[in-house]
This record gives structure tokens, sequence and C-alpha cells, in this order.
């Protein structure tokens, strides 16, 4: 087999590099036309709302109050300002399946344009991507007042934390809705089946629940391995990135012994920075993301034209 014809999983690895190379030139000239899809996804969903953005706040509100209700009176999760907790990881929840389900229909929701024009696919599901994050740093700034006032002036003074935060979960996220955009092409059933998948996730991750009550209220040896699990959740590590500057840690009291009451009693900690280890995790998982999306998405790019 000549080098020409050989497929992308066994080119030379300097062809890889310029043909990785080459597609990050076209996406950089595609930035206009990303710039223009963005925008025409903020228009679109807004259009001819007398609300406009607010409705983008109306679901978090009515979750956070809803939540709050059930899990800090009725079925309690001893976490103080149950609320903001869960705000802190509600948001950016809300940020990852609203990226993700715009996403999975980018690709053949555009055939026609898919079929005519020729320009890079990335900016399909990117845009989606890219104008969840316009609501997701919008909806920070309408939250913040409460936030300040629950946890105090730590949320400001970590605000470069949360940024950080935002930018690593938007390049793991990128990479996850190109896999999906890629894959729903020659597999429909992934839509269907994304409100499962994502239902599924959303219970695994601990956005209504801090890892400290796992660990506490299931403690034992024979249940160890589900708060081992859930560390296995990319997303477990991006909640916790993302909630250590807006509401902080929460942590076993102190001389607590697992298994002993019905409810783990938990500490609240103040806003502060992220350890290290979630840090490093949750880059590892926005980098690993990143490069198998887009490798996925390309494979399958190469057939969009006929598939669409």
């Amino acid at each position: 087999m000549t080098l020409s014809s050989s497929p992308a999983g066994n080119a030379p690895p300097d062809r890889l590099l310029r043909r990785t190379s080459k597609k990050l030139v076209e996406l950089y000239l595609a930035r206009e036309l990303l710039a223009q899809l963005v925008r025409k996804e903020l228009k679109v969903r807004y259009k001819n709302s007398s609300l406009g953005f607010l409705w983008s706040m109306l679901t978090p509100a009515l979750m956070t109050v809803v939540f709050t209700v059930i899990f800090s009176q009725v079925l309690i999760i001893p976490v103080d300002d149950f609320a903001a907790f869960f705000l802190a990881g509600y948001l950016l929840w809300q940020f990852f399946q609203n990226s993700c389900q715009g996403a999975i229909h980018s690709v053949v929701g555009n055939g026609d344009l898919v079929k005519k024009v020729y320009f890079p696919r990335e900016v399909l599901p990117l845009s989606h991507v890219l104008s969840q994050v316009v609501h997701l740093l919008l909806a920070l700034l309408v939250v913040s007042p409460y936030l300040i006032v629950t946890r105090g002036w730590g949320v400001v003074a970590y605000l470069p934390a949360t940024l950080a935060a935002v930018a690593l979960l938007t390049i793991f996220v990128s990479g996850v809705a190109m896999w999906f955009a890629g894959v729903n092409v020659v597999f429909r059933d992934l839509q269907e089946l994304f409100v499962v998948i994502f239902l599924v996730w959303f219970y695994a991750t601990p956005v209504l629940y801090p890892l400290a009550l796992v660990r506490s209220r299931w403690g034992g040896e024979s249940m160890e391995w589900l708060a081992t699990a859930l560390q296995f959740n990319p997303m477990t590590w991006f909640v916790e990135l993302f909630r250590a500057p807006l509401f902080g840690k929460v942590v076993e009291t102190p001389g607590y012994e697992p298994g002993v009451e019905a409810l783990a009693p938990v500490t609240s900690l103040a806003p502060g920075l992220p350890s290290l280890l979630t840090v490093g995790v949750a880059t590892g998982w926005a980098v690993g993301a990143l490069v198998v999306g887009y490798v996925v998405f390309q494979r399958r790019a190469r057939t969009f034209a006929k598939e669409v």
C-alpha cells in the first residue's frame, strides 16, 4: 500500500501532524463563520421572546427551588446553603448538557449546507458549545450577588479559578460535543438515547449531593466501590473544580464514624482553590476528550455529505 492511500489511523506521525496543522489553520480562517453561527444560535433561541436571556435563568432557578425544598426539608442532605451548593454544580451541568444536546443535531440539521459548501465541519458543534459558554458566563453574572451574600467575598477573590474551570470544561465539552455530532450522523438512534444517557449521567455526578456524603453514608467496605466509581466520572472532577471557588468544599465533620447515623454530618468550607489533584485530573479529561472527539469527528466528516 502506498503512502498516499494509507488510512488516517496508520499514517506516519509527520503526515498526521501536517494534516492536523492544516485543519487548525482552516478552523482559524473560519473563525468569522463560527462567530456568525454563535450569534445565530443566540438570536434564534430568544427570537420573539419577551424575557430574552432571563429564560435561561428560569430553569436553574426553578430547579434550585424544587431541589432545595426536597433535599433540605424532605430527603435531607446535610449541606450548609444547599441552594448555593446546588447552583454551583447545576449551572455547570446545564452548560454541559445543553451544549451536547445542541451539538448532536448540528450536522444532521445543517445537511443542505454540508452538501453545498465546503467549510470546516467542526464549526457546527463548536458553535453550540460557544453559545452555551455565553449563557454560562451571563448566568454566573446574575447569580454572583446571591453567592456573594451566602458564601462571602471569596467568590470574587477566586474569580480567576472559576474562569479557568470554565475554560477547561469548554475544552472537555467541545470534544464530547464533536463525538456526539459525528456519531449521530451514522447512528441516528443516539439522539433518542441522549435523554436517558444524560439522565443517568446527571445522577452519577455529585450535583445534588457531595462526595463526602457518599463516603459517610455508605462508608462501609462493602459499598466503598460506589464512591470510587463516581470518581471515574469525568464530570465529578469538573463539578468539584467549578464548585470550589464558587461554593467551597464539603467535608465530613471531624470525628464522625461512617455508617453510625442515617445522615452523615458534613461541613461546608469557604470558597477556595481546588486541589492540584482535581486540576490535574480535569485537565487530563479535557485534553483526552478533545483529542478523541476530534479524531472521531474527522473520520466521520469524510462521508457527511453522503449520509446527512
